[in-house]
């Protein structure tokens, strides 16, 4: 059986598009938050939460227990660590919980636990965790915005993966060092471009503000972690604008690359 020049090419189509789509980040998991396999690690009725950074003790971490996963159910407890990255629990009931913990948007860790009804030996009175510490390095606080948008020829397949960045202006982005002595505003130029000179080595997240990229698609707020080093594998920050992935929580946010 023949097949024809454009069967063989929409079929090449098709593949790369697969491939296109296999690429874009999963779900994060405080989008959607699957079952928790045997009620996860025990712990007491008492116990404290340490976070550091940078093997330092971090305060200001957002301490928050719940029933359920994220976004729902019975919150039972919400709290901040203090100047030495502790907060301590107490007195939480039996059943089983899940635990999460973030700075400026951006998670130290999190997981499901449960409070025994008769305690037994395997209980833990403690949890640790580190923030910040996978995070990108870059040698410049500089980079662009863009909006991945499809192109403007060819089947609906072929649009899809010949997209072109176009540049997102006007974007408002707060810059926050990891200890809050640090909030500095800026906005994107006509080419999407940003900058903040004259910052100092560090961990930092960068907060961009909800709003619209050219042609009136709407990207909702992101928060992107990253440190500055003088040996940092990136030169610059590249942040595109992406459609949620299939099973997420809806809506779009910008993304570094």
């Amino acid at each position: 059986m023949d097949i024809s020049e454009g069967a063989v090419l929409r079929g090449f189509a098709v593949f790369f598009a697969l491939i296109i789509l296999s690429l874009h980040p999963a779900t994060t998991l405080s989008c959607s938050m699957a079952g928790c396999a045997g009620d996860g690690a025990e712990l007491r009725q008492r116990f404290r939460v340490r976070v550091l950074h940078a093997n330092k003790p971090l305060p200001g971490v957002t301490v928050r227990i719940a029933r359920t996963g994220e976004g729902g159910g019975e919150k039972f407890f919400l709290g901040t660590t203090d100047s030495n990255g502790l907060v301590r629990i107490t007195n939480l009931p039996p059943g089983s919980y899940w635990i999460f913990t973030d700075l400026l948007g951006i998670s130290a860790g999190m997981q499901c636990f449960h409070v025994a009804e008769h305690r037994t030996s395997k209980a833990l009175k403690s949890l640790k965790y580190d923030w910040g510490d996978m995070a990108p390095a870059t040698r410049s606080v500089q980079g662009t915005l863009v909006d991945s948008q499809p192109g403007q020829t060819g089947t609906p397949i072929e649009r899809l993966i010949r997209r072109v960045n176009v540049p997102i202006p006007n974007a408002r982005l707060t810059l926050h060092d990891a200890r809050g002595h640090l909030a500095i505003a800026t906005l994107t130029d006509d080419n999407g471009n940003f900058s903040y000179p004259g910052i100092p080595k560090g961990t930092y997240v960068l907060h961009i503000d909800s709003g619209f990229a050219p042609g009136g698609r709407e990207y909702d707020s992101s928060d992107t972690l990253f440190v500055l080093a003088a040996k940092g594998r990136l030169e610059s920050l590249h942040l595109v604008r992406r459609e949620a992935s299939a099973g997420g929580c809806g809506g779009t946010s910008l993304e570094l690359q």
